[in-house]
């Protein structure tokens, strides 16, 4: 486990980048010349190396320093804004906030975090290789200090109220910041040795995606790079919570979270898929030809799903609806297409490797006002590393070597 600063010495490095002098610093944060003059040592050795120059009274940060003098900066004003909205919530006001804030200390912001990230107090003591008395004591004394229960229920039951799941959001993303501070280091230091957390929605994982992990990996080597997959409102919310940095796939007009942006990067279109050789392969189709046959689709509220039931009320009137194969998987779906002579609705890039194979087929049959804008949603405050500024430059690359747009080749009749 890394040690992590205390939090009123990277306040102390803030000040004193600010403020341009290492007394004038301590007096601000409220500490002796010789406390400020450790603080700074201790903090010089937990980062490896100088963080001021100093020239008779005055402090000039060295290019270590302005790495963690800035991200000191963000996790104060994250951790000031947590305790802001968290007094909001409970209805005490600024003065609350200012009150909370600088009583909170690093420990308590982990003992909440690995709460939040793990469920219990046992796992998150283990995680922090701490006893579960001194975890549970620290969340209960921010608990105290925040003036606002943090936790509902008790013993194995215990989970975190509203409250504590929005400190425990901000406790995350001060952590994180920390972090991107060791690794932009290292960076200076010519280690690319860091992490790029991707959530990836379907529609990228097929080509543009993989281009973009082997793009960058091919640059830094050393990289760590973790790919998570799963529903949009999961990813979305892990996102927030800082355990992803960014998400890749389709955007929403509405997105959920205010704190969010969002990145276009080319427009897709939908289609109609089958297997290879599918009777409906070679004909000019209308879509009652389409509703004669089973359908195999993606869940509800899915754009394909949406695309579908538009489709499906030019069908026969002798279409009920049922015989429908429903799967959020596209492994199985992919799979009982090429099985079957089931139809879906798909975009194009996610057929690709077995469109080029001779298994599946776009069905020569036009989708109006399938256009969907594919990008990339972060946080609106987030600030990358430059590792992974590195995948979004590979990413955005990966897109325009495929010319962005939809892959789709016109042809057939228009539905």
């Amino acid at each position: 486990m890394r040690d992590y600063p205390n939090i009123r010495h990277i306040r102390l490095i803030d000040a004193a980048v600010r403020l341009g002098s290492l007394s004038r610093a301590a007096d601000a944060v409220g500490i002796s010349q010789p406390a400020a003059s450790q603080a700074l040592a201790r903090l010089e050795r937990l980062f490896g190396g100088k963080l001021l120059e100093r020239d008779g009274a005055g402090a000039k940060a060295t290019p270590r320093g302005a790495v963690v003098a800035r991200r000191s900066k963000r996790a104060l004003s994250l951790l000031k804004s947590g305790h802001a909205r968290l007094a909001r919530l409970a209805k005490g006001g600024s003065r609350a906030a200012d009150l909370a804030e600088p009583q909170t200390s690093m420990t308590h912001l982990r003992a909440l975090s690995a709460f939040a990230e793990t469920g219990s107090f046992s796992a998150a003591s283990r995680r922090l290789g701490l006893t579960e008395p001194s975890v549970q004591r620290a969340a209960r004394e921010l608990e105290q200090i925040a003036a606002v229960a943090l936790f509902d229920g008790a013993g194995r039951h215990l989970v975190l109220s509203p409250a504590g799941r929005l400190l425990g959001r901000h406790a995350h993303l001060v952590l994180k910041e920390i972090d991107a501070a060791w690794d932009e280091i290292r960076e200076l230091e010519g280690a690319y040795d860091g992490r790029v957390m991707v959530a990836t929605l379907p529609l990228v994982r097929t080509r543009i995606i993989p281009t973009a992990v082997v793009a960058l990996t091919e640059k830094r080597p050393q990289a760590d790079i973790e790919i998570v997959d799963g529903p949009y409102d999961t990813l979305v919310q892990d996102l927030a919570n800082g355990r992803v940095d960014m998400l890749v796939g389709a955007l929403r007009e509405d997105l959920p979270r205010r704190d969010l942006a969002q990145e276009p990067l080319f427009t897709d279109d939908l289609s109609v898929v089958a297997r290879a050789g599918h009777p409906l392969a070679r004909k000019r189709l209308t879509p009652a030809m389409l509703g004669r046959f089973p359908w195999v689709l993606p869940r509800e509220g899915t754009p394909s799903r949406t695309m579908f039931e538009r489709l499906a009320k030019g069908f026969d009137a002798g279409w009920n609806g049922v015989g429908i194969v429903e799967t959020g998987s596209l492994v199985a779906l992919r799979g009982i297409l090429m099985q079957s002579d089931r139809l879906t609705i798909l975009s194009r890039r996610q057929i690709l490797f077995e469109e080029e194979a001779g298994f599946l087929t776009v069905l020569p049959f036009r989708l109006y006002e399938t256009g969907r804008p594919i990008g990339i949603t972060t946080r609106a405050d987030w600030e990358p590393t430059a590792l992974q500024a590195d995948f979004l430059s590979a990413l955005r690359h990966a897109v325009a070597e495929e010319g962005g747009g939809s892959r789709g080749r016109k042809g057939g009749r228009d539905g």
